[in-house]
């Protein structure tokens, strides 16, 4: 179990899911009491409004705090603004819609508990199951090989939404890390490990929830913004640092 003396702070961010909200609350607040019996956990809704359903956990769950934003923010922005808030000696986020199982291989514990500055699920390690349609997949591992190479990162899986910081890397990635949208979680890996912190990927059961197929236009978006991130990232490292 954590010390207890550690300020856990887990986060939710919101968008667009907020069907998911309820039963992700119910998992996280049941499955973090088993590690350590105090914590913090933040709902930062980005573009959407949950009001009344959050009013209604935080009855049950005083341990909630709900930050909401009516414009679209993005996640790396989201969750740079709510840690900015909350001081915690670690962060988690975990996405809404909870595709990561919490139970197997103990994933939840260990990215609470391990001694990594930065934790990261890993869908393409030996020891995970991965549950998603065969273009996305290929899609993913391509992009995920790619910036492995580019940036040498040493990491199989920068994208998945299932995280935790240190305090200290934290306050580096409020300073350095740029990206609004969810090319955040490809960016701060690569600053994390071109600053020497400590990186761990752990195995994990992922379950796609968005659907048995991917439209071509989400796709075609996805490769817009990671294609124009990487570009911007590559620069700021190697051109102009």
């Amino acid at each position: 179990m954590l010390n207890d003396s550690k300020r856990v702070i887990v986060t939710l961010p919101v968008y667009k899911d907020t069907r998911f909200l309820r039963s992700a609350v119910e998992s996280l607040e049941g499955a973090t009491l088993r590690i350590i019996p105090d914590f913090t956990l933040v709902i930062a809704e980005d573009g959407s409004d949950s009001t009344q359903l959050v009013n209604e956990l935080k009855q049950k769950y005083p341990n909630i705090i709900h930050l909401q934003h009516d414009g679209r923010l993005g996640r790396g922005r989201a969750l740079r603004e709510a840690w900015g808030t909350i001081e915690g000696d670690v962060y988690a986020y975990i996405d809404v819609d909870m595709a990561t199982d919490l139970v197997k291989f103990d994933a939840y514990k260990n990215l609470l508990e391990s001694e990594s500055d930065l934790v990261t699920g890993s869908r393409y390690i030996a020891g995970s199951e991965t549950n998603r349609p065969r273009l996305r997949r290929f899609a993913s591992k391509t992009y995920n090989w790619f910036v492995r190479i580019l940036f040498s990162t040493g990491v199989h899986d920068h994208q998945c939404g299932f995280k935790s910081f240190t305090a200290r890397l934290v306050k580096v990635l409020s300073l350095e890390a740029k990206s609004d949208s969810w090319f955040w979680d490809t960016e701060v890996i690569v600053l994390a490990r071109k600053r020497g912190f400590r990186i761990r990927e752990i195995p994990i059961h992922w379950t796609e929830r968005k659907g048995p197929k991917t439209p071509i236009s989400r796709l075609a978006r996805d490769v817009w913004i990671h294609g124009t991130g990487l570009w911007k990232l590559f620069w700021r490292v190697y051109v102009a640092p």
